[in-house]
């Protein structure tokens, strides 16, 4: 009987830590707990303001950078792609704040575009910034792009030291606010 007991207790002890990791991992992928830097180079994420983009034919890695493929990317940031007749050139057109149009040669990637078989890849981050965009790597294998308008105003409080901190330190990682006051 005491036997019976002892085990009773210890398989209800397995049941609450099993129920604990379980929950702990759920709670993990809900909250957005992120790989870091040992993503494979296959795993090659871009969101723009939250929304991940698809992309076919697949990103590439060329000398060190990542290419994407020029079509959804530029769709996803509202800019439109020009391919002027007889040149070997794209343009590209829109912007944050004023329609903005920039011309991209395709020379070994100097301007951030390079055709592969027919396909046009651009850097994302070169391009983003160039438009108006805020670009923030997490990891090595993670970029994201957010529009300006998405982002907090920047201010700048002290801490708990009394040193200034400014948001703009913060940007790309997530960030608690803990504001209170007394009256």
């Amino acid at each position: 009987m005491i036997m019976a007991i002892g085990s009773d207790r210890n398989l209800k002890s397995l049941f609450r830590f099993l129920t604990l990791v379980m929950f702990c991992a759920v709670l993990g992928g809900q909250i957005g707990f992120a790989k870091g830097d040992d993503m494979k180079k296959e795993d090659f994420q871009v969101s723009v303001d939250g929304r991940r983009v698809e992309f076919n034919p697949s990103p590439v890695f060329k000398a060190g950078t990542w290419f994407v493929p020029l079509k959804p990317f530029a769709q996803q940031l509202g800019l439109k792609v020009e391919y002027p007749q007889g040149t070997e050139m794209v343009v590209l057109c829109g912007g944050v704040e004023s329609e903005l149009c920039v011309p991209l040669q395709f020379h070994n990637g100097e301007d951030g575009v390079v055709d592969i078989e027919g396909v046009t890849y651009l850097q994302p981050a070169h391009i983003s910034k160039t438009f108006g965009f805020e670009t923030y790597k997490p990891s090595t294998n993670q970029l994201e792009v957010i529009h300006p308008t998405r982002l907090a105003p920047e201010f700048t409080l002290p801490d708990l030291e009394g040193e200034p901190r400014h948001l703009r330190d913060f940007r790309g990682k997530k960030t608690f606010l803990y504001v209170w006051g007394s009256w």
